[in-house]
C-alpha cells in the first residue's frame, strides 16, 4: 500500500496519468463519464434507471432462473410425468378449449 503511494506519486511527479479512465471511446470519454451523463445526472434519470433495471433485470434473472430450473429437471417435471403416467385420461377431465366469450357478445348487440 505504501508502495503503491511512493509509486503512484513518482508517477505524477514524471508527468504520467494519475488515474487512468475506464475505457475510452471515440469522442475521448471515458465509458464511466458517460454513464454518468446519461444515467446519474438528474434525479429522474437516476430513478428511471433503477426502477428499468430493476424490473427487466428480474423478469431476465427469473427467466433464466427457470430456464436452468426446467433444462435440469428435464423429464421430472409434472407437465413430463403426467402424459407419461396417464396417457388415457378418464372422461370429462380432458382439457376443454375455451370459447371466446367476447364473439358471442359481439353477436348479441
Amino acid at each position: 500500500m505504501l508502495a503503491r503511494r511512493i509509486l503512484g506519486g513518482v508517477r505524477r511527479a514524471a508527468g504520467g496519468p494519475a488515474r487512468r479512465s475506464f475505457y475510452k471511446t471515440s469522442e475521448g470519454k471515458s465509458l464511466n463519464e458517460t454513464l454518468y451523463n446519461v444515467f446519474m445526472r438528474s434525479n429522474v434519470a437516476y430513478s428511471t434507471a433503477v426502477v428499468g433495471i430493476a424490473i427487466f433485470g428480474g423478469m431476465g434473472y427469473d427467466s433464466l432462473v427457470e430456464g436452468l430450473w426446467k433444462w435440469n429437471n428435464k423429464g421430472k417435471l409434472f407437465e413430463d410425468v403426467i402424459e407419461q403416467q396417464f396417457p388415457n385420461p378418464p372422461e370429462g377431465t380432458e382439457m376443454e378449449e375455451e370459447e371466446d366469450e367476447d364473439e358471442d357478445e359481439d353477436e348479441d348487440d
